[in-house]
């Protein structure tokens, strides 16, 4: 499979494809189920995303090697709050914050993302979603997410492209079909 192919490259790392860290390596662990989202997805996501990301405040659930997160940080997001369950995936998040002097706008909770206080979903700008695929959990994740955010807040879900999922709640804005992954950017409906 394609995927299978790209864990490969990801244990190598991924990089930054915009702003003020562009081209800069994040180095990924290689854990089974941890797959980087693929430069060309995350540039159609950043091309969407471009005129609400600057001074944004940034949600990375199942943020995995927090690639999503670094690259809104590296385009003028004001903050990034990282969601990891995997202690040792957050470390590593952690230590290219560190790396890339982010630490101060940044945070990190070590934990499910199904318990994250509500307050901390309602005052995010933009949520990044991108949980292990073929557990069920992206559609567990949105009917769970969906009156935890705000009306103006973006949601960007990445699922397998098979996935069929309940999108009750949530108007599609822009949607992207790329080899196994399925991106979506929401937004919440009342």
């Amino acid at each position: 499979m394609k995927r299978e192919m790209y864990k490969h490259k990801s244990t190598a790392g991924v990089r930054i494809i915009g702003g003020s860290l562009k081209r800069s390596k994040i180095n990924v662990l290689d854990r089974r189920g941890l797959r980087p989202t693929p430069n060309r997805v995350k540039e159609t996501l950043f091309n969407w995303l471009m005129p609400s990301i600057s001074g944004a405040s940034i949600l990375d659930c199942f943020a995995g090697s927090g690639s999503l997160g670094l690259e809104a940080l590296s385009r003028g997001a004001l903050t990034c709050t990282f969601v990891e369950h995997d202690p040792q995936a957050a470390k590593q998040i952690h230590t290219n914050l560190e790396r890339f002097r982010l630490h101060a706008q940044a945070n990190i909770i070590v934990g499910d993302v199904f318990e994250i206080p509500r307050e901390m979903l309602f005052h995010a700008d933009i949520v990044f979603a991108d949980p292990p695929f073929y557990y069920g959990t992206s559609q567990k994740f949105l009917t769970w997410v969906k009156d935890k955010i705000h009306q103006d807040s973006c949601l960007i879900i990445e699922c397998e492209k098979r996935e069929a999922l309940n999108l009750e709640g949530f108007e599609i804005i822009k949607e992207l079909k790329a080899g196994i992954d399925w991106l979506r950017l929401l937004r919440p409906v009342s």
